[in-house]
């Protein structure tokens, strides 16, 4: 059975960066799969622009600035799909980083009935509000403004095994922290009914 890795937060919390730095730190072999090469997988027209996005993946721009990822039929069952593929790895012995940002209060239930049985540690990266503006305000791709503000609040509610300050540290001392973390029998994520 290999071994999950499941890092959580915000858009510019850093998952990308901190994916790659486990996988370069770990002695065992790890794949990195994310929400964004789903995102790269799904044909325009169920994304973002498209005339199917209502069903697919869509930006829903609230009055505050903020903006959140919202998902219809088709989107629903890429995400379950996408979640059942990454057990299926661990299941097959394949050690995954998993790179997703959370779009509502299902999410985390879904990730459980997909990880039943698998050896999973869940890790929320999050930096101060104030970081997370500046590298969204600053980033070079993907750039989507009010993402932050719209998915941190869900994020920060969450209880995980292990919450990681990416303004405080850097990708290797996280990845460090993560892999050390990992070696941990005793999980929080035990709580979502995981091991």
């Amino acid at each position: 059975m290999g071994k999950v890795i499941l890092l959580i937060g915000p858009s510019c919390a850093g998952k990308s960066t901190t994916a790659r730095a486990i996988q370069a730190a770990a002695s065992d072999p790890y794949i990195v799969l994310s929400l964004d090469g789903l995102f790269a997988s799904v044909d325009d027209r169920w994304g973002s622009g498209g005339a199917f996005r209502d069903a697919g993946f869509a930006y829903a721009r609230e009055t505050d600035g903020s903006t959140r990822i919202v998902y219809g039929d088709v989107g629903r069952g890429m995400l379950r799909g996408m979640r059942l593929a990454v057990a299926a790895y661990a299941r097959a012995g394949v050690n995954v980083v998993f790179d997703d940002m959370l779009f509502d209060e299902t999410a985390l239930p879904e990730w459980t009935s997909a990880l039943t049985g698998v050896d999973a540690l869940l890790v929320r990266l999050t930096a101060p509000l104030e970081a997370l503006l500046d590298r969204e305000t600053t980033r070079a791709h993907r750039r989507t403004p009010g993402l932050v503000a719209g998915h941190k609040p869900l994020h920060d509610a969450i209880d995980a095994d292990l919450v990681v300050d990416t303004a405080a540290n850097a990708p290797a001392e996280a990845a460090a922290l993560i892999l050390k973390a990992q070696a941990t029998p005793v999980r929080v994520f035990n709580r979502y009914g995981l091991l």
